[in-house]
């Protein structure tokens, strides 16, 4: 039984060395294999969701090759777009989870989990015939592929997008004309979104896929539609056919009209395609709009008719209009009749069956006068919430054209030429002959290419101003002062541009008064004059606020710069002072700190944009004063040398700081900024950068690091900071490819991720030394760790072994010198006391015998060993008597003194042990369980109550005097049975 408790105890204490083994080398974790992407020197950004969805971005990082480790065989999108790289059949991949290089010619089928592949702009002149079967989403743009075949996308069947363009133009020619061959994508049967544009079809494919649902044809070169083109495609939704028969007059690029003059469409066309949603004809040069293409499409929402010649069609008899009740936006931008300038349009009155349109695009129709009559069959449309009338050189509005339009939401009258001051005459023929017959519009005002959506929210204005209210976008205009009346009629309005006007007005604080709920006003590109103090007083709602290139009074020399306007604006979230200074007028640098509150009274500003404004220096008084909500501060493109990290407001989530003159960065720059999620330091003059300086802890959020074309230092000195980069790959962009070295000559523009560190630190000769401190590291740790905690067991188990080789005798005496040995904690004086004076009295002294006691502090020699002492008050003393307590458990004293009396019992047959709890302790003992279970009355305990202490002495006296020899193997067996 002892044996066996021993064994336990040992056990134990072995699993607590392990473990403490375990805490001192943190690195001892299960084996895993470190994916090669994981590098910092991998030069591809990594997005691993879950093991289902692995993306490698590998776009535009002046790859020849595809790089030779790292591309995992559980990829599931691969971009190696704008790359140099030449051949496929080169290209080699690691697989990681088989840890060998096999030929990616041969073996990308192997790629089973390939759901995205990109391959724009390798210069492809074929489609490699190894693609992944389960390949989804397959972009082949921007290559040299001409020929296409059944046997091009053999085995791909579970394609759903293909984007196959501009593989044959007029910026990437070919000098021939692309060859799709019949049936090409008739195996694709799950294809839904195919992409052939700019690419010199000179018809439509045949055999394309029932599946389609979008089908894009934009800029091929077809000069006809027929019958027979679209009739299978029953699901599409979608048809983009644009651009195919452009107008040339003012085309930006090498232009070729149609020999008919414009595009063929077959009377039936359209005739199958019941599902159609979106329609883009735009570009053809059309003349009139045949009403058949258009009966059966009875879903379609978005029909965009731009750049035909379109504007008798649309001003004379439409009836194709009728057809279309669904349609939600229509775009009949720039239908212009070249070398005509009306003085007045009219819109078809059929505009009025439009009943569901909500977005009118009007561009570029080209006439002077917008009056009441002009859009009078819009009158009706419940549901027009944007109206595009830009670019039209329109030179006078009547200010109740949009009374009328009760639901209007945006009305764009950007790139026109309308005054301050209406004018009451306009110059005319009187029979609409042009008054300038020079006249057409500009290649530079033609619209940039767009995607046209329902709205017009992010195409022709900001977002946050489309969600402010009503919109007016009166920009690019000749409104070279403003005036309240310039207002009348428009309604409500919420959000005003007003930029690119060039008025150099002094605002007095009357000019927006007819406009009490503005929240966004943009006066960007513009000469304003903020003389006053009243500026913009009237604007107690505004909230965002553009002040952009406005620096003609800002630079002029002697005029007053004043930004106390500033204190008029109780509710501005968002300010944009960018491209106003130089280098003499910067109001942040005045030595009379008269600015050191400027941005003191903003007290809900979250938005502050002083970008491109040579800022040298931003006094320490302005950093404590910027608002405390400010979260997005914009300082970029100045000439700041230093910036003071621990002076700025701890509510910041974005800094930019780009395009400075930095060059030191102190340490903890995080520390006080905890809120911080992005943080641009690219194009700088840092050359390095000490790792405390990005010491950050749990709390810190930071998620984007922009160091890029810094000239930083390559050598020993930054070897902490290239580590902890190394470690911090995920959030720096581009740290492969822009992060770069500076110095030294030899080393310039390569990543600083790829400077050898082994320059710097001896891996063999650290590893040596490593070895060597961490084994007498260890071997301290060890010998001291069972020192402490096997010194009994050891000691035990070497006098057993001693006895087993020398020869074992029972140290046996027939008549015992006492009657009980008393052993106890002697270093507690209370515990030591209670022995002396209760204890003794109660057994010597009373009673009917008196039990002579053998106690430590009265019986033993002085100058003998313990353990001999130990021996002698055991084999002498007829029982042993351990008072136990919590500090007296834990003594080594007492597991000698149990061992040894256990030995009497194994030796004997003879249990000597008495246990009195004088405190309640080992409570969770399987050998105190035991004990009670099998010898009850060996084990007493210090009663809780002065009324049980007579009896307590009574049982306790009978304990010690019973003679009785115990064999506990056969009451242990009996009780079994």
């Amino acid at each position: 039984m002892t044996s066996f408790i021993i064994c336990l105890q040992t056990l134990k204490c072995w699993i607590h060395l392990f473990l403490l083994f375990l805490c001192y080398h943190p690195e001892i974790q299960p084996a895993a294999c470190v994916p090669p992407w994981m590098s910092a020197k991998f030069p591809c950004d990594v997005t691993a969701l879950n093991t289902s969805k692995v993306s490698f971005d590998c776009r535009g990082r002046h790859l020849e090759a595809v790089p030779h480790e790292g591309i995992t065989s559980n990829t599931t999108d691969l971009d190696l777009s704008e790359n140099f790289i030449k051949k496929l059949n080169l290209m080699t991949f690691l697989w990681a989870n088989k840890g060998k290089t096999m030929d990616f010619n041969a073996n990308l089928k192997n790629l089973t989990k390939m759901r995205e592949l990109k391959l724009i702009g390798m210069r492809l002149v074929e489609i490699p015939d190894t693609l992944p079967v389960s390949v989804e989403i397959l972009e082949l743009g921007n290559n040299n592929i001409t020929f296409l075949n059944s046997k091009s996308f053999a085995g791909l069947t579970n394609l759903t997008q293909l984007w196959f363009s501009r593989n044959c133009y007029y910026g990437q020619p070919c000098k021939k004309r692309m060859n799709i061959l019949e049936n090409t994508f008739a195996d694709l049967t799950k294809l839904q979104d195919l992409d052939l544009s700019f690419n010199n079809l000179s018809f439509v494919p045949k055999g394309l896929p029932q599946s389609l649902s979008t089908l894009n044809l934009t800029s091929n070169g077809i000069q006809c539609i027929l019958k027979d083109d679209f009739s299978a495609l029953y699901n599409l939704k979608i048809l983009k056919i644009q651009g195919n028969c452009p107008r040339c007059e003012n085309s930006p690029h090498p232009c070729l009209p149609c020999p008919n003059g414009s595009l063929e469409i077959n009377t039936d066309a359209f005739e199958n395609l019941t599902q159609l949603e979106v329609l883009n004809l735009a570009g053809n040069s059309l003349v009139s709009l045949n009403p058949s293409w258009f009966k059966r499409l009875k879903k379609l929402k978005s029909l965009l008719l731009s750049e035909n010649h379109l504007f008798k069609a649309v001003t004379g008899e439409a009836t194709f209009l009728r057809h279309l009740p669904n349609v939600e936006m229509i775009d009949i931008s720039f239908n212009y009749n070249p070398k005509n300038y009306p003085v007045k349009v009219k819109l078809s009155k059929d505009f009025s069956n439009l009943v569901s349109l909500r977005t009118l695009h009007l561009e570029g129709l080209v006439f002077q006068s917008l009056d009441v009559n002009t859009l009078s069959p819009l009158h009706g449309l419940k549901n027009l919430s944007g109206l595009n009338l830009g670019t039209n050189f329109i030179i006078y509005s009547d200010q109740t054209v949009f009374s009328k339009f009760h639901h209007l939401k945006m009305i764009y009258l950007a790139e026109n030429r309308l005054y301050p001051v209406p004018k009451t005459k306009l110059l005319t023929s009187g029979d609409g002959d042009p008054q300038r017959p020079d006249l057409s519009v500009s290649s530079f005002i033609q619209p940039n290419p767009r995607v046209y959506t329902y709205e017009l929210t992010h195409e022709l204005i900001k977002e946050e101003c489309y969600d402010a209210g009503r919109v007016l976008i009166l920009s690019s205009n000749n409104l070279f002062f403003i005036s309240p009346k310039q207002f009348e009629g428009y309604g409500d309005i919420a959000c005003l541009n007003l930029s690119g006007n060039g008025f150099s007005a002094a605002l007095n604080g009357t000019e927006f008064s007819l406009l009490p709920n503005l929240t966004y006003l943009d006066l960007s590109f513009n000469k304003i004059d903020l003389a006053y103090d009243d500026a913009f007083k009237e604007l107690k709602k505004l909230e965002v606020l553009d002040l952009s290139f406005n620096s003609h009074y800002f630079q002029a020399h002697g005029i007053t710069h004043n930004l106390k306007f500033l204190l008029n604006l109780p509710v501005l979230r968002v300010l944009n002072m960018s491209f106003n200074f130089d280098s003499h007028t910067t109001p942040l640098q005045q030595n009379d700190g008269s600015y050191k509150n400027l941005f003191t009274g903003l007290t809900n500003l979250t938005l502050l944009d002083i970008s491109f404004n040579y800022l040298q220096k931003i006094p320490e008084n302005v950093y404590e004063n910027l608002p405390r909500n400010l979260t997005v501060l914009h300082v970029c493109h100045n000439k700041l040398v230093e910036f003071l990290w621990d002076k700025l407001i701890h509510s910041l989530t974005f800094l930019d700081l780009r395009q400075n003159h930095i060059f030191y960065m102190k340490d903890g720059v995080f520390k006080g900024i905890k809120s911080l999620e992005t943080l641009g330091l690219s194009y700088n003059k840092l050359p390095i950068i000490n790792q405390s300086t990005f010491q950050w802890g749990p709390e810190n959020k930071l998620k984007t690091l922009y160091l890029l074309r810094n000239p930083f230092q390559c050598t020993c000195d930054s070897l902490d900071f290239i580590i902890w980069i190394g470690n911090n790959r995920k959030i720096i962009p581009r740290l492969t490819t822009a992060v770069t070295c500076g110095t030294p000559e030899k080393d310039k523009d390569k990543p600083l991720v790829l400077f050898d560190i082994e320059q710097c630190v001896n891996d063999n000769q650290a590893f040596k030394m490593y070895i060597l401190t961490s084994f007498l590291v260890i071997a301290f740790m060890f010998v001291a760790t069972v020192a402490h905690l096997f010194y009994w067991d050891v000691s035990y188990i070497s006098h057993v072994l001693n006895a087993k080789l020398k020869g074992y005798k029972t140290l046996h005496s027939s008549d015992n010198v006492y009657d009980l040995f008393v052993t106890y904690d002697i270093k507690d004086p209370h515990v030591s006391e209670w022995v002396m004076r209760n204890l003794r009295e109660k057994l010597e002294e009373e009673g009917e015998k008196h039990l002579p006691l053998c106690l430590e502090e009265r019986d033993w020699p002085p100058g003998v060993p313990l353990v001999d002492n130990l021996t002698q008050s055991i084999q002498n003393s007829r029982k042993t008597l351990f008072v136990l307590t919590e500090g007296y458990v834990k003594t080594g004293v007492f597991k000698l003194a149990m061992y040894l009396a256990h030995q009497r019992l194994l030796d004997e047959n003879l249990d000597v042990i008495v246990l009195l709890m004088l405190e309640p302790v080992l409570q969770n003992s399987h050998f105190l369980r035991l004990r009670r279970r099998l010898c009850e009355k060996s084990v007493v305990e210090w009663p809780r109550t002065a009324a049980a202490e007579p009896w307590f002495w009574q049982n306790l006296r009978s304990v010690v005097r019973s003679m009785k020899l115990i064999d506990m193997f056969v009451s242990f067996s009996t009780l079994i049975k």
